[in-house]
């Protein structure tokens, strides 16, 4: 049990209890998306400081992602929302429905609408205006919202800041954290690093199709929820929009989606995993459904071009403005231009750079700490010690994730 050597699996399998191996092996791939694991699941930095919040470490990085663009409140909001009931109320007469769908929308339209989760955000920041002016209950009367929810979500957003507080993440008085925490661009992007790979396109419009339906990146068909802002989405202009949501439950109406907030493109193309790049003869020659199973050459974060003279790819790599296809975690289809997806890829480079960049911030800080420790307490611990630490921390991400499904 105390072999330092052993990995992950073989290390969760000697635990009375042990895990389903296929669990294990899904939580070490989310780890591994979100780079919180190497490739060796050895645990990086940045895994390190996801096991330190209570919280799945998909939240975490959302989190980092939030504080590095200036939106931690919202970001917390949403952080203590995903594990508590929808603040929004289901009345039962058809006549009130209606009244609470409006509501909802009135409140989501603070920033820009069709989004669930910013309808959240905007319901409790406007609930806690109210709480201050000693009018709480009147504002979720009117807004059809359980006051029960929106203070626990209080009381779990001043939680869940403590424990950065007290790590170090933030500082005392995070008032500079939250300076764009009114900006719906921004807000999209911080929801995109919070829930991605739970994505989907909503379905085009037909005549037998009452409510919004989303095919997810398995090729699974979910509906909307009935009380969602984009339940009714009726216009063509969002036919393949994208949409990401929280989790797909099975309902008395079929299989639903649970929260769900439309997304433009440039935060998929940043957060996703993986980018193929090819030409867009086969993008125009292969436009049908399963186009995510063409090939498009090797899948990763480094340009996959053609390098060969004479070959299709290097004449399109020499026009900026030529067309290229874009495949997004070999499901999803872009039409770009080669200077556009070019700049995509120094802009994800970057930002990944710039999230490093704070937690080396934070680890240089605690390797400071420990270094006046030492000269106060002077003692050497065995690498077998640090080896077993770093494994319960894996094990912790881990039981975060299983804990979860």
């Amino acid at each position: 049990m105390l072999d330092p050597n052993c990995n992950v699996n073989d290390f969760l399998q000697k635990l009375m209890d042990p895990p389903v191996a296929q669990s294990i092996e899904n939580a070490l791939i989310i780890l591994k998306d979100i780079g919180a694991l190497t490739p060796e699941e050895e645990l990086t930095e940045l895994g390190q400081k996801f096991g330190q919040l209570p919280v799945h470490p998909r939240i975490s990085k959302m989190i980092y992602f939030a504080i590095l663009v200036n939106c931690l409140d919202p970001a917390l909001i949403l952080a203590c929302a995903a594990d508590e009931k929808d603040p929004f109320t289901m009345p039962l007469s058809p006549g009130d429905r209606k009244k609470a769908a409006a509501a909802k929308h009135e409140l989501a339209s603070l920033y820009g609408d069709h989004s669930d989760h910013l309808a959240t955000v905007a319901a409790f920041q406007c609930w806690k205006n109210a709480k201050a002016s000693g009018q709480a209950k009147e504002f979720c009367s009117k807004y059809f919202i359980s006051q029960v929810v929106m203070k626990r979500l209080d009381d779990l957003c001043r939680k869940l800041q403590g424990e950065l507080n007290r790590h170090g993440v933030i500082p005392s008085s995070s008032s500079n954290c939250s300076l764009n925490a009114h900006d719906p661009g921004i807000l999209r992007a911080v929801i995109a690093v919070g829930l991605y790979p739970m994505l989907g396109r909503m379905c085009p419009l037909s005549k037998n199709r009452t409510r919004s339906v989303i095919e997810t990146i398995a090729g699974a068909k979910v509906r909307v929820p009935s009380l969602s802002n984009n339940v009714d989405m009726s216009s063509t202009k969002f036919d393949e929009a994208l949409i990401v949501f929280d989790e797909i439950t099975r309902g008395d109406w079929g299989v639903v989606i649970r929260s769900c907030t439309v997304l433009p493109t440039i935060p998929v193309l940043l957060f996703s995993r993986e980018i193929a790049v090819s030409t867009t003869e086969s993008y125009d020659a292969v436009k049908s459904d399963d186009e995510e199973d063409h090939e498009v050459g090797n899948v990763g974060d480094a340009m996959d071009i053609d390098k060969e003279v004479g070959r299709p790819g290097e004449k399109i790599m020499l026009g900026p403005e030529n067309s290229v296809k874009v495949v997004v975690d070999r499901w999803l289809p872009f039409k770009v231009t080669a200077f556009e997806i070019a700049q995509m890829y120094i802009l994800r480079e970057r930002l990944m750079a710039s999230i490093l960049f704070k937690v080396h911030e934070l680890s240089l800080r605690f390797k400071i700490f420990i270094i006046l420790f030492w000269q106060c307490h002077p003692f050497q611990p065995s690498i077998c010690i640090c080896r077993l630490n770093i494994q319960r921390k894996i094990c912790r991400l881990i039981s975060v994730l299983l804990c979860m499904q």
